[in-house]
């Protein structure tokens, strides 16, 4: 479901630069202080939110394009004073061409856009053009962590995987929430409810 525009939102992220970037700064010290986590697809921010205040070792880099839902999750780091979080509100290529290989601890996408529709494969954020920049911004031993309900996409990914150098670490067709290295997104917190299974899969460079 696309979230209704709202101004309110889009004006936040002007007003808050002490949590939200403009452009990719690598000399910037959220860069440079601790090891950098990215979120691709952050929604409204339940999922970084939660992950950020459990991991304070880490930095997190939250990348939302839709301007709407990146002020939502940007009044959401505020409000909950969370100091290790940063909002990219542009699209993820940015991203890749702005750092180079071996930057990202760790890399997590849950439950993205499936784009069902088999001419839009290539939007895709697991399509082999988007794992192969992953792979490029991963340290060595780095993780993709891979979370969704939908299964045509959770076995697309599989297969797009499999052409890669990634090496797959768990691949867990039911997931059983585990809090202890996991945290939980507002469309997971639904589909629970509702007995949906949740795929999981996360792979290492």
């Amino acid at each position: 479901m696309r979230t209704k525009f709202k101004q309110w939102a889009v004006d936040y992220l002007g007003e808050h630069p002490e949590v939200v970037l403009s452009k990719i700064d690598i000399n910037d010290d959220f860069f440079k202080s601790k090891p950098v986590c990215f979120e691709i697809g952050s929604g409204k921010g339940d999922f970084i939110c939660a992950f950020a205040k459990a991991n304070p070792q880490y930095n997190f880099l939250a990348v939302e394009r839709v301007e709407t839902v990146a002020g939502m999750m940007a009044k959401k780091i505020v409000d909950q004073e969370i100091t290790n979080v940063r909002v990219f509100p542009f699209d993820a290529k940015i991203i890749f061409d702005s750092l180079g290989e071996g930057f990202a601890h760790s890399i997590y996408l849950n439950f993205v856009d499936p784009w069902p529709k088999k001419r839009h494969a290539k939007r895709r954020l697991t399509f082999i053009t988007f794992l192969e920049s992953y792979y490029r911004l991963l340290k060595k031993d780095g993780l993709l962590v891979f979370k969704s309900d939908n299964d045509g996409l959770y076995e697309f990914t599989v297969e797009e995987l499999e052409k890669t150098k990634f090496v797959m670490v768990e691949n867990l067709p039911n997931y059983e929430f585990n809090e202890a290295n996991d945290a939980m997104t507002e469309y997971e917190r639904k589909f629970r409810t509702i007995g949906q299974p949740i795929h999981r899969i996360v792979c290492k460079k």
